[in-house]
């Protein structure tokens, strides 16, 4: 085999790793509630409208994104409570707590954002739930199929192409 063969073969190769790992990486989900809901015992919430699900990660059924690339994500979760009721939400990655939002007005609708910046490995969960009622109000999100004011979005910032530890 002569030397140009095998310079081309060589670059072919590493042309085709490197387009393999880099870039070919594309996951974006966005979701929306689109009737009003009750919860009260720490249930995960289910957005049921979804606008894009690149990757197809988010599951509009149990209300998870199951993570197909290592990498870090942006995840932000908005709510709005119904009128003199409370949103009281939290975010997990796996099964560990990220963060809480909170929404209530008196005679009003209460509305609460947050957003976080995650870095996770292939496989990892993250979902949103209501926290039990026995530590406060019970959880009255406010939706309609053409008010949609409660969101759950995330995507892919950037791949990691090295080994991450696993929570959880």
């Amino acid at each position: 085999m002569s030397a140009s063969v095998v310079v081309v073969l060589l670059f072919a190769f590493l042309y085709t790793a490197s387009a393999d790992l880099l870039g070919t990486e594309e996951v974006a989900f966005s979701a929306g509630i689109t009737s009003s809901q009750t919860l009260h015992n720490g249930e995960r919430v289910a957005f049921d409208s979804l606008y894009t699900n690149i990757g197809s990660a988010y599951d509009t059924n149990t209300g998870i994104f199951n993570c197909p690339f290592s990498g870090i994500y942006l995840f932000q979760v908005h709510t709005m409570a119904s009128q003199d009721k409370s949103s009281w939400l939290e975010l997990y990655h796996n099964s560990y707590y990220i963060f809480s939002l909170y929404g209530h007005s008196n005679n009003e609708y209460g509305a609460a954002s947050n957003s976080v910046i995650l870095r996770l490995s292939k496989g990892d969960q993250v979902y949103v739930r209501s926290v039990n009622s026995k530590y406060g109000a019970s959880t009255d999100i406010y939706g309609q199929v053409d008010e949609i004011y409660s969101t759950f979005s995330g995507y892919l910032l950037s791949p990691v192409y090295e080994d991450i530890i696993n929570i959880g």
